[in-house]
């Protein structure tokens, strides 16, 4: 893969928490396909992966589409987030799409995919962003 705009930066501590992968991104379409470790650490009683931190994967995923689809020129911070939960996921490598929906002048619309071990879809998300300069 070329260069990116996440390459010119140190990696955010929670991006490091969530072991935050860069697997392909697409500035101008507004895509970004990710991968995030999920951890044994990160597991509710029954084993699986809780929810709080699937949530935290999706919002990891499209910001950074956001981050991207402005060259670094702007982020966006999370106004509004829906998850649905579509299935349980166990600890492992889990992988995510994300994608800029709409970005308006102050708010941008995001939408997001988080997929299983077995790239099963697990989870959807949308959110809305306030837009910041940096």
């Amino acid at each position: 893969m070329t260069e990116t705009i996440f390459d010119r930066l140190p990696a955010p501590p929670a991006a490091e928490t969530l072991g935050w992968e860069l697997i392909a991104v697409d500035p101008k379409a507004g895509t970004i396909e990710l991968a995030f470790d999920a951890k044994p650490a990160f597991c509710n009683p029954t084993g699986h992966v809780q929810g709080g931190f699937l949530a935290a994967m999706l919002d990891d995923t499209m910001g950074p589409a956001l981050f991207a689809m402005t060259d670094g020129k702007r982020f966006g911070s999370t106004i509004d987030l829906h998850v649905h939960y579509l299935r349980a996921v166990k600890p492992g490598r889990v992988t995510t799409k994300g994608r800029v929906v709409k970005l308006g002048a102050r708010v941008a619309f995001l939408q997001g995919d988080l997929f299983d071990a077995d790239g099963r879809l697990a989870a959807t998300a949308t959110a809305s962003a306030s837009l910041g300069d940096l």
